[in-house]
C-alpha cells in the first residue's frame, strides 16, 4: 500500500507541543507512556475527553511523530533524539520537521509544495496548494482541512506568514541555519518519505520541502555519514540511498 494513502495529520498542532512529545521520547518513554503524557499536558488545552475529540485525535498525531513512529521511521528518530540535548530551539524545530516528514506524508507533501510556490511567486493561497495536491490525494474534505490546519501549525511555529491580504501566505524572512547534523537528519527524512529507493543529492539538498531551512553540507559529509550509501550516476550525478534500504535490497 501507498504510504500516500491515509491522511492521518490534520490538527493543528503548536511547537511547544511538539516540544513535549520530544521531551518524552528523548527520556525514554514508550508510546503508551507518552501518549499518556501527552493527554495530561493538553489538559485545558485542547477540548475533549475521550480518544475521538480534539485532544485525542492531538495525542494521536503528536505520538506518531515522536513515539509510534513507523518502522521506516526509527532510525531516524533515534538520530533525532540523540540531537536533542544540545541543539538550539532552531535546531529542535529542524528535527522536529524531519520526524514529521518522515513519518506524515501528507505533511512531506503540504511542505514541498508550499516551497515550489515560494519559490515561484513568493506566496499562496490555500485554494491553490491544495489544488496542488489533489492529484495525488484525491480532492476530499479531509485534504483541504489538513492544509488548514498543518498550514496554521507551520504560522504558529514561524515558518509561514499572514500577509495583508487575506487568504495567502508568505515565507519567512530567512532560512534558518542548522549544522551539518542536523541537515543530514533532514535529507534521511526525506529518503524514509521516498516511494523511491534513492534520490539525487543536489535534489535533496535543495529539497522545496526543507524552505524553512539552508542546507549547508558537501559529499563528503553525506559519505561519511553511516545512515547513507552514495554511488555515482553517469558522469556527474551523486545519488543517495538509505543504508537500511541498500542492505534490505541486498545490494553491495
Amino acid at each position: 500500500m501507498s504510504r500516500r494513502a491515509t491522511i492521518g495529520f490534520d490538527r493543528r498542532i503548536d511547537l511547544d507541543w511538539l516540544d513535549a512529545a520530544a521531551a518524552q521520547a528523548a527520556a525514554g518513554a514508550p508510546p503508551d507512556a507518552l501518549r499518556e503524557s501527552l493527554w495530561t499536558f493538553l489538559d485545558g488545552v485542547v477540548s475533549g475527553d475521550a480518544s475521538n475529540t480534539a485532544r485525542g485525535k492531538t495525542v494521536t498525531v503528536l505520538n506518531h511523530i515522536w513515539g509510534a513512529v513507523p518502522p521506516s521511521a526509527l532510525d531516524l528518530r533515534q538520530r533525532a533524539i540523540e540531537r536533542l540535548a544540545t541543539c538550539t530551539a532552531e535546531e529542535r524545530l529542524a528535527l522536529h520537521w524531519a520526524m514529521m516528514v518522515g513519518t506524515y506524508p501528507i505533511f512531506s507533501d503540504i511542505a514541498s509544495a508550499a516551497g515550489r510556490l515560494l519559490k515561484l511567486q513568493g506566496r499562496f493561497t490555500l485554494a491553490v496548494l491544495s489544488r496542488r495536491l489533489a492529484d495525488h490525494w484525491g480532492a476530499r474534505s479531509t485534504l483541504l482541512r489538513a492544509v488548514q490546519r498543518i498550514v496554521r501549525s507551520m504560522v504558529q511555529w514561524d515558518v509561514l506568514q499572514d500577509t495583508p491580504t487575506p487568504g495567502y501566505f508568505a515565507g519567512p524572512t530567512g532560512p534558518r541555519g542548522i549544522d551539518s547534523d542536523i541537515g543530514l537528519i533532514l535529507i534521511e527524512a526525506l529518503l524514509v518519505d521516498a516511494e523511491q529507493a534513492c534520490l539525487p543529492l543536489d535534489q535533496l539538498l535543495t529539497h522545496p520541502g526543507l524552505f524553512p531551512f539552508e542546507l549547508a553540507l558537501t559529499v563528503d559529509q553525506v559519505r561519511a555519514a553511516t545512515q547513507f550509501r552514495l554511488y555515482r550516476e553517469g558522469l556527474d550525478t551523486d545519488m543517495v540511498e538509505l543504508d537500511t534500504e541498500c542492505k534490505r535490497m541486498g545490494c553491495d
